[in-house]
């Protein structure tokens, strides 16, 4: 029995959904004396410390071993029993209280060995077994499991093994570093690039996580409209930003609104209200990034935020800028993007302005 579905509801609070910005990046939000609704706080010369941005040989080497793992070929394998991160091909049939329930039946099934896909125990318990060879797993779901009647309860699986693959995982040759990457002629060319691209990604979520923290010290020193003072139309635009990011992700991983309600035990209504909840929330925030921006007369511009789309475009993949923004503009978050390139030169304010304590960390 495959472990319950991703929660989406961490989903919720973090997708941003950029959208094409009209007229130069301007908006409502940018329009708005942010003095009205923000009560700005000390917000230079805050103590911040950067996370640890190094990136370790050991690092390199399991994000090189994990990019190969990705070009593993299976090898059939008859000499041997099931050992781990071996592929085998099952029968399986699972049993409450000696009665089969559904979803634990399948034939022909393949399971990598060491994926967790199935609850713990399952492949574990595969360990050693030869083909052929039948066995029955004695084990118990979680106690968070998604269905109320299989939930922390004990059952049984009767597990036939019909066929063993090994993983072969290739050396990394100049012709394989090649077929991972085409940008690159040789072997050590690639493990170099995957070291830059560690470097950059911990040098990222570093200053993501400074930026979080300073802007954090300056809301708890700062006095925020709150409640029915915060500018209606933002908050209800930020309600609908949410949704149709969530309905997104949802259909990415083919699911409706109505099966995913009904999957975590949640109402419209009380979805509703997270939703309002976090968008009111999120209204605060990019208040407090425009009292910012307007009290250190930081401003953008139409070169800036075509620069910026065009980044944006070539990152995730699209052909054309245009093509990006008609995919952006039908997200109907043109703030959301606005805000999102303001608190980028907010945070370079701010993080320009603060006491580091460990400066070396910086590498960006």
């Amino acid at each position: 029995m495959k472990r319950a579905a991703v929660y989406f509801g961490a989903a919720l609070l973090a997708t941003v959904f950029l959208a094409g910005c009209e007229k130069s990046g301007e908006d409502k939000l940018s329009k708005i004396d942010a003095k009205k609704y923000v009560t700005l706080g000390e917000y230079k010369g805050l103590e911040v410390t950067i996370n640890d941005t190094t990136v370790s040989e050991e690092e390199v080497d399991e994000a090189v071993k994990s990019a190969l793992s990705a070009k593993a070929t299976k090898e059939p394998v008859t000499d041997r029993a099931v050992q781990d991160s071996d592929t085998v091909n099952i029968d399986y049939v699972g049993k409450k209280d000696g009665v089969a329930f559904d979803g634990g039946t399948a034939a022909g099934y393949d399971l990598t060995i060491g994926s967790h896909t199935f609850i713990d125990g399952f492949e574990d318990g595969l360990i050693g077994a030869k083909i052929g060879e039948k066995r029955t797993l004695n084990l118990t779901f979680p106690e968070n499991y998604s269905s109320e009647e299989l939930a922390g309860k004990a059952v049984t699986f009767d597990v036939t093994v019909n066929s063993i693959s090994a993983n072969v995982v290739p050396e990394l040759t100049d012709d394989v570093a090649k077929e991972l990457d085409s940008t690159v002629s040789t072997a050590d060319e690639y493990v170099q690039k995957k070291r830059e691209s560690l470097e950059k990604s911990k040098s990222d979520a570093a200053k993501s996580a400074a930026f979080a923290d300073l802007l954090t010290q300056v809301q708890e020193k700062s006095t925020i409209v709150s409640g029915d003072e915060i500018p209606k139309w933002l908050v209800e635009k930020n309600v609908e930003t949410e949704k149709k990011g969530f309905e997104a992700s949802l259909t990415m991983y083919g699911l409706d609104m109505e099966t995913y309600l009904k999957q975590y035990g949640m109402t419209e209504d009380e979805f509703n209200t997270q939703v309002k909840e976090y968008a009111a929330t999120e209204a605060q925030q990019q208040l407090l990034v425009e009292a910012l921006a307007q009290a250190e007369n930081i401003k953008l511009d139409a070169e800036y935020v075509e620069t910026k789309l065009k980044e944006d475009a070539e990152k995730y993949g699209y052909d054309d800028v245009e093509t990006f923004k008609k995919m952006l503009s039908s997200q109907g978050a043109a703030d959301t993007y606005r805000i999102t390139l303001l608190s980028e030169l907010v945070e370079d304010m701010l993080l320009k302005n603060a006491k580091v304590t460990n400066p070396e960390m910086i590498n960006w």
